[in-house]
């Protein structure tokens, strides 16, 4: 003996499944528009934006113990030399004169040497001993010169940079 099926409950199932598609379907649009409801709207007039890659108005922080050749922003002219002598001074006995002979022959620190290590949009990244820099044309560099050019070097993924100097620092990885 077989059972007669339920039509009414095969549509309540039908239907209940149908119900269940449409709604996983649709309840990921349903929250990405909930959530753009909520949120405030932005209140950009009259405020300034800042944009962080803007550089227009970019001031150098970096000194470069004086090799750049102009004077402190901080300090006019004159005013680091005091014209009053206050201390005494030693005598210029003969050894003193022959250590300050010795002094004076003493060869001058090299260049601070940095490293080339990516150009990415204009911006060249360098690495000294203070840690990593990002310059672009006509920037300072840590010995004092300015950045020239830029430039792809012979390889494929081979960069060049040319300082005032006249010095070639190739990319080194």
């Amino acid at each position: 003996m077989t059972r007669r099926r339920d039509k009414g409950f095969d549509g309540y199932l039908k239907s209940t499944g149908l119900l269940l598609a449409v709604g996983s379907f649709v309840l990921p649009f349903i929250m990405y528009y909930d959530v753009l409801d909520a949120r405030p709207e932005p209140v950009s007039a009259g405020k300034k934006v800042n944009d962080p890659l803007d550089r227009s108005n970019q001031k150098v922080v970096r000194a470069t113990n004086g090799r750049s050749g102009g004077t402190a922003p901080d300090n006019k002219p004159g005013e680091e030399l005091d014209p009053m002598t206050t201390a005494t001074t030693a005598e210029l006995k003969e050894s003193r004169v022959a250590r300050i002979d010795d002094a004076i022959k003493q060869p001058f620190p090299g260049k601070p040497a940095f490293l080339l290590r990516e150009v990415v949009g204009g911006l060249v990244m360098i690495e000294d001993d203070a840690g990593y820099w990002f310059v672009e044309k006509g920037s300072t560099l840590p010995d004092g010169s300015k950045l020239i050019a830029i430039e792809h070097g012979s390889g494929a993924d081979s960069w060049q940079i040319k300082t005032s100097d006249g010095d070639v620092i190739t990319r080194t990885n």
